[in-house]
């Protein structure tokens, strides 16, 4: 006779059950909410972004000026998180934090939903999601503002699957739209949703996987239009991603190396970083350096062929572990294509699903033979790892502390030391900023950024001739599709009046407004210059322009003010 006190006792258990996972996942995370912006936060997607301070529908569905992305469900919420929060980080952070929480619960559900034919299979999804919940390679995702594309497109994407393993398809596809209007990342579901309904041996018609392949196919066409017949940034930089500039199979191998970097890093969280770009990471030629890119490649393969094995064996925990982590990576691993950067934590957040279902797959494992000790284990592993998150998120405090932390991590990042060497700029910390600045031209001498900002840190000190070389140098370097291009420019014409070298000035200031005729700055420094020469003419219709395109400069608004007070016949027409 079936007890009737069984059904509430289990559904009283399934609730604390979630109930201690949420938990767990606002404890390792919870920290962050007194974090302020950081890096890509500020330089980017929110504070600079008037998709999200000043957004409209057809700006959220044009492509980021700077990096190109489409992501309209990500900078929708960012643009609700600055109206409700008045541009506060809190909110941003509260939501992110949430967000995380419903990524870990969604998962749980997945697993428990595709493993429902494993022994154990409930206990199994719930290790797994424990271990996700406090992992510190997701603290990148969580803690980085602008890591809510990875929290919101794995959303989505775990729930869309979760649908499609319900028979709910329309509910799912529309998921599967959010995601990829998320980021782009989310493209995988149709192999997701193949290896899900292989673990559970219930394939669906197959009309719901072409479906899934249009759906798919149309995203794909549509933003390889509305990015200019290319997918990603316009132009990847060799700063960011050195692998970008190299043939395929050099690329592939040395990606193949990186991926492995991943592996270490879930394995031993230790040290960690929001960056690794030029030079943190070397890059070898296969054809002279085998024995730095051969043994990834066989590791590699190994590991593929084990999954194949597990396939073959119909070994359902491994296939579904290894099918996520390797199909989360597919997009992101520069194998298929190469992307805007070497390697990233926040690339792991999906695919690291795999990794926890792998270690839960061994606690189960363990559990069967000794379930005390299996129990034990696995608390230690989520105090010590969520302990490791807790404390890496006090990395994502601020930007001193975060750049900090990343110099020590990744000494050969020229990327993080001038980051580090413009904050003590902005703190007054000249000595500082200048032992930084040749820390990061010694990794990389030709970096036109780090110049530039090098010869603004002399010309405030007066060095004007050692500025000069510098920003000429950087001038000279620079790429005219560089985002810094315009302004090192400008500052190099500064430099020049700052020298007495007038014509030089004018000249470099024409051109510039030649080619970008909507920079406000050069309009404002033409019109100094016409006015330290005392052509008030030009300098007037400089400074009209200038305030068309920039009302609030100060600098500019002064100078009208002067114009009217010399002129004052003009000034009242």
């Amino acid at each position: 006779m079936a007890n009737p006190w069984q059904a509430p006792v289990e559904r009283v258990k399934e609730r604390l059950h979630t109930g201690l996972l949420l938990a767990v996942a606002v404890f390792a995370y919870g920290n962050t909410l007194v974090n302020a912006f950081t890096i890509d936060d500020v330089l980017l997607y929110i504070l600079r972004n008037p998709q999200v301070t000043h957004p409209s529908l057809k700006a959220l569905f044009t492509p980021h000026k700077l990096t190109n992305v489409l992501r309209p469900v990500t900078f929708s919420t960012f643009a609700l998180d600055w109206k409700i929060g008045n541009g506060r980080p809190l909110e941003f952070h509260l939501v992110n934090l949430l967000l995380h929480a419903a990524v870990t619960l969604l998962l749980c559900l997945l697993m428990q939903t595709a493993l429902q034919s494993l022994q154990n299979g409930r206990a199994i999804a719930y290790a797994a999601a424990l271990v996700f919940a406090v992992h510190p390679i997701h603290t990148e995702a969580v803690a980085s503002i602008v890591g809510r594309a990875e929290l919101l497109a794995a959303g989505f994407l775990i729930a869309a699957w979760l649908l499609h393993l319900q028979d709910r398809e329309i509910p799912a596809l529309v998921c599967f739209v959010l995601a990829l209007l998320s980021k782009e990342s989310a493209v995988v579901l149709l192999p997701l949703a193949l290896i899900g309904d292989f673990v559970r041996g219930q394939w669906k018609p197959t009309v719901r996987y072409l479906r899934i392949a249009g759906m798919t196919g149309l995203y794909v066409i549509v933003l390889w239009k509305v990015q200019g017949n290319h997918f990603g940034p316009n132009g990847i930089s060799v700063l960011d991603n050195p692998l970008a500039s190299i043939p395929a199979v050099p690329r592939i191998f040395n990606a193949l190396h990186v991926a492995w970097k991943y592996v270490g890093l879930q394995i031993y969280p230790a040290t960690l970083s929001c960056d690794y770009s030029y030079n943190e990471i070397p890059i070898y030629d296969p054809r002279h350096g085998l024995s730095h890119t051969l043994p990834w490649a066989i590791a590699s393969l190994a590991a593929f062929g084990g999954w194949i094995w597990a396939v073959r064996k119909r070994q359902m925990g491994l296939v579904l572990a290894g099918g996520i982590y390797l199909v989360g990576f597919a997009t992101t691993a520069n194998i298929l294509v190469p992307i805007g950067t070497i390697m990233g934590e926040r690339l792991a957040y999906f695919p690291s699903a795999g990794f926890c279902l792998l270690v839960a797959l061994a606690w189960n494992w363990l559990q069967e033979r000794q379930r005390t000790l299996a129990v034990g284990a696995l608390a230690v592993l989520v105090a010590v790892l969520g302990v490791r998150t807790v404390l890496r998120n006090r990395d994502w405090k601020d930007n001193r502390t975060l750049y900090t932390a990343a110099v020590r991590a990744v000494p050969q990042s020229a990327k993080m030391h001038l980051g580090l060497a413009f904050n003590y700029m902005e703190a007054k910390q000249f000595d500082l900023a200048r032992k930084e600045f040749q820390t990061t031209l010694q990794i990389n001498p030709a970096y036109p950024e780090a110049l530039a900002s090098y010869g603004l840190l002399e010309s405030s000190q007066g060095n004007y001739q050692a500025a000069g070389r510098m920003m000429e140098q950087a001038f000279y370097t620079i790429g005219r599709n560089n985002p810094a291009y315009d302004e090192i420019a400008v500052n190099l014409a500064v430099i020049y009046a700052q020298t007495n070298h007038m014509d030089g000035a004018l000249d470099l200031l024409n051109r510039e407004i030649a080619e970008s005729p909507e920079y406000g700055p050069a309009w404002a420094n033409r019109a100094v210059l016409h006015y330290q020469r005392g052509e008030t003419v030009a300098a007037r219709a400089d400074v009209k322009t200038a305030l068309r395109l920039d009302p609030t400069n100060r600098r500019v608004q002064d100078l009208m003010q002067l114009l009217n007070a010399s002129s004052p016949s003009v000034s009242s027409q």
